[in-house]
């Protein structure tokens, strides 16, 4: 059995410095260690000058601890406070998954979401499994009334025993040049298979958010 050891931090409420284990069926396993659809609505022209573009990393957050929804708030984005699905609601929690700190989505627990303080023309978004297998990754965006405006998905493989495997790291997923303004998105994945019968789901990471403010506005 191959094993890698590597500092990870992926873990509800583990804080500070944990250790991970590579394990065959998993990317990481935390350890304690002493350290569009169409719409009918008028269409807007985006952009513009003076748009401003973002990128919230959260690397400038920090891993291993629980995430402050708010925390971002002064770059325009702002989360729930909890992600909430069918297990009930979870926690926030910036771990470290496949070398960089990272947004931990639990796909039990709802899809990562947040909204903008000011609505947004693009979006992208760098993700990473945390699991070996297949999971199909799905983007929606809204309008402030809550209407969907725009949907992506991307199938990925990241597993040593599939023939898809594309290898390991993060990928981009993202929504370009639309041509209503965006108030809020979602991001979820629903498992698709794995070569290792234990894995059933795949929770996954956000690196970073990246996205246009809408208009001239400053």
């Amino acid at each position: 059995m191959r094993t890698h050891l590597l500092p990870i931090a992926h873990s509800h409420g583990l804080q500070g410095k944990v250790c991970g284990l590579l394990l065959p069926g998993t990317l990481l396993v935390a350890l304690s260690c002493s350290e569009a659809p169409t719409s009918t609505e008028p269409s807007f022209k985006p952009g513009g000058v003076g748009a401003r573009e973002v990128t919230i990393d959260f690397t400038s957050f920090g891993e291993g601890k629980v995430f402050d929804p708010d925390f971002y708030r002064s770059d325009g984005i702002r989360f729930p406070p909890a992600p909430c699905g069918s297990l009930g609601c979870g926690t926030w929690f910036v771990g470290f998954i496949q070398g960089d700190d990272a947004l931990v989505g639990e796909p039990e627990f709802g899809p990562v979401k947040a909204t903008f303080t000011r609505p947004v023309s693009d979006l992208s978004l760098q993700v990473a499994p945390s699991a070996q297998g297949t999971a199909r990754y799905l983007l929606n965006v809204f309008a402030a009334s809550g209407k969907l405006l725009a949907a992506t998905s991307v199938t990925v493989t990241q597993d040593e025993g599939d023939p898809a495997n594309s290898g390991f790291g993060y990928f981009t997923i993202s929504l370009t040049n639309l041509p209503r303004p965006v108030k809020s998105f979602t991001l979820d994945n629903v498992f698709v298979r794995s070569s290792f019968p234990l894995n059933t789901h795949i929770s996954y990471g956000v690196s970073s958010i990246s996205y246009t403010h809408w208009g001239a506005q400053p």
